[in-house]
């Protein structure tokens, strides 16, 4: 009898533990994502996965606070955005006041390109 009880408990024990450290894994491959889609704003161009500059370690000990308190993707990346602006996201949502940045470009090689074709049709 005692033994089956202390077996039951066992048992209990490591589904209890499976359960933890599967959700301890599914965090902990948010927060390797979160931390390599977030730019460090002190460095050049670096996410903060590869940065030790100080406002980089605070970041990703902030990411690591918010899904350990059970915030999802969606809220960490808006948090980080309406803070640091949307330049702290390598992919950016697209909003009004980017559109430059997303259209610029296109917009830039059309005009370029119909003030080339328009010097070859008046030469």
């Amino acid at each position: 009898m005692k033994t089956n009880v202390i077996f039951t408990l066992l048992m209990m024990m490591n589904l209890l533990s499976s359960y933890i450290y599967a959700e301890n894994k599914e965090n902990d491959i948010l927060y390797n994502s979160l931390i390599k889609e977030i730019r460090c704003m002190v460095c050049q161009n670096q996410n903060i996965a590869e940065s030790e500059a100080p406002l980089a370690v605070d970041l990703k000990n902030k990411v690591r606070d918010m899904i350990n308190e059970g915030r999802d993707e969606e809220y960490i990346k808006n948090y980080m955005s309406s803070r640091y602006s949307d330049f702290i996201l390598y992919d950016p949502p697209l909003r009004l006041q980017n559109y430059i940045l997303w259209f610029g470009p296109f917009i830039f090689l059309g005009f370029i390109t119909y003030i080339l074709f328009r010097r070859k049709i008046n030469k």
